[in-house]
């Protein structure tokens, strides 16, 4: 397939042995694979998972960085014209990715796109063309590599949720779009890394909070902010959690530092993703 440009799949595990052979399926019945690399970058899992997928490419992180921080880590080994961040527990259609960057040509103004994803004994109705979304499911979500540079990635500070959330926002502030690709299909099985959702909801909160404080309107930050407080009792009272105070507790050190970083993305100016708090 000479002169088709070179895709990377970067996919990020975590404990995610058990669903790595239906995703090595899926990749495996799809003839598009010829013009991708596929590059897995392993977040210090316990359960080996480098017997499955044994042609890509394995970066073994010594220890769990997070995961935007393994995306960035993955782009870094990458060769690909465009990048694809995908999550373990998907299922791909054939020619999905080529299909992506057709649409990707088609639309210069965009920056991210995903396919439809649906969940197993769940069926959702295809279309035509590409459908404008404020945040796009991270499962499988491409973008050029030059849009990817110009935003500097995933930020690092974001360990688990809201990192996918995060880019399309400030891709959005960059004037750029960010969409669903109607024509193009993955399957979500869900549950592709360790841990569970209940063990991160205090990531959730804290970083939802900072994704809405560096991008989103006053009403907007403030609506969400009380969402999690209102609830705040119920889930102290069931997980008995004191995480969940410190995901405020953390906003508020770094509230100084946020608002900095706000007023430059509000700005237009380019804000490196990567520092620390």
């Amino acid at each position: 397939m000479s002169g088709t440009p070179l895709v990377s799949i970067i996919v990020v595990t975590y404990n995610s042995a058990h669903r790595l052979p239906a995703l090595a399926a899926s990749l495996d019945a799809d003839p598009g694979m010829t013009a991708c690399e596929l590059i897995v970058v392993d977040n210090g899992s316990t359960d080996t998972p480098t017997r499955w997928l044994p042609n890509a490419q394995w970066l073994v992180l010594p220890r769990n960085l997070g995961y935007g921080s393994a995306c960035n880590r993955g782009v870094a080994v990458s060769r690909g014209e465009y990048v694809v961040f995908c999550n373990p527990d998907i299922l791909v259609t054939p020619y999905w990715c080529q299909r992506l960057v057709a649409h990707l040509d088609a639309h210069p103004s965009v920056a991210c796109i995903t396919p439809e994803t649906r969940y197993p004994c769940e069926s959702i109705p295809l279309g035509t063309g590409v459908a404008d979304r404020d945040a796009l499911p991270g499962a499988a979500l491409m973008m050029r590599r030059t849009d990817w540079q110009a935003l500097d990635g995933f930020d690092e500070q974001f360990f688990l949720y809201w990192e996918d959330t995060d880019l399309c926002w400030r891709a959005q502030r960059a004037g750029r779009r960010t969409v669903v690709a109607r024509d193009v299909e993955i399957t979500h099985l869900r549950n592709g890394s360790g841990g569970g959702a209940h063990a991160w909801l205090h990531l959730y909160i804290q970083n939802g909070i900072y994704a809405h404080l560096k991008s989103q309107s006053w009403a907007r930050v403030g609506w969400f902010v009380a969402k999690q407080l209102i609830a705040l009792p119920w889930r102290l009272l069931r997980s008995r959690d004191p995480r969940l105070l410190s995901a405020f507790g953390w906003n508020i050190r770094h509230c100084a530092r946020t608002l900095r970083c706000r007023q430059n993305i509000l700005a237009g100016l380019h804000v490196p993703s990567k520092g620390t708090l």
